[in-house]
């Protein structure tokens, strides 16, 4: 198992736990050792959004969107914290943009409904 997935193994295992700091600070860590790493960089938005810190959900969120644009989790997280902090045009924008790339919508669906 690489580093990373068992960062964010042991990040997810956290977050499902309420451990939202723990996850947070072995996220963080995993984010300097890789800070090309989509999936961390996504889930590190998860767990700010989930403590409330929404601003730093965004630039996780829209780091790991910009690496990839048709994701429908990174998608659907963004789009639900932009529009939690009123941002809906922001919001809109990255809808379309990940409908454009071909983001895979029942996915999408699915992630919102979980939401």
């Amino acid at each position: 198992m690489s580093n990373s997935s068992f960062i964010l193994k042991n990040a997810l295992k956290f977050h499902e736990e309420g451990r939202f700091h723990a996850a947070a600070n072995l996220l963080l860590d995993g984010f300097h050792q890789d800070p090309q790493n989509v999936s961390i960089a996504r889930q590190l938005g998860v767990v700010l959004h989930a403590v409330g810190d929404s601003e730093g959900a965004v630039d996780f969120l829209s780091r790991a969107y910009q690496s990839n644009p048709s994701d429908a989790e990174t998608i659907a997280e963004l789009v639900l914290v932009l529009h939690e902090l009123e941002r809906y045009d922001d919001a809109s924008a990255v809808l379309m943009n990940g409908l454009n790339a071909g983001i895979e919508t029942e996915a999408f669906a699915t992630k919102l409904r979980a939401a």
